[in-house]
């Protein structure tokens, strides 16, 4: 089943930042018993890598296109990465 894992690089623009997102998608990979991080960009962005099996990722952002009740996601860039765990889920500030 170790195929079936791995991470995901992802950059979501739109009105991501000031909006509570960062703590809305560490509490929802929590949820998928996703492992990971996020941080707010300079340019106004949202960056997060997120480890996992590949179906529950994909799922979860899915839900991330919605967002919080104040954001309004525009784009998601994804970038599969080979699988490296991580133990916890983390909001860089």
């Amino acid at each position: 089943m170790t195929n079936n894992l791995l991470n995901v690089f992802c950059r979501i623009s739109g009105r991501v930042q000031g909006v509570g997102f960062r703590v809305w998608i560490k509490n929802k990979a929590e949820e998928y018993a996703l492992t990971g991080w996020t941080k707010n960009c300079e340019d106004g962005t949202v960056e997060c890598e997120f480890s996992g099996e590949k179906e529950v990722i994909y799922s979860f952002l899915e839900e991330c296109k919605k967002g919080p009740i104040l954001s309004s996601v525009k784009n998601i860039h994804k970038e599969e990465r080979p699988f490296n765990k991580i133990n916890n889920f983390s909001i860089y500030y």
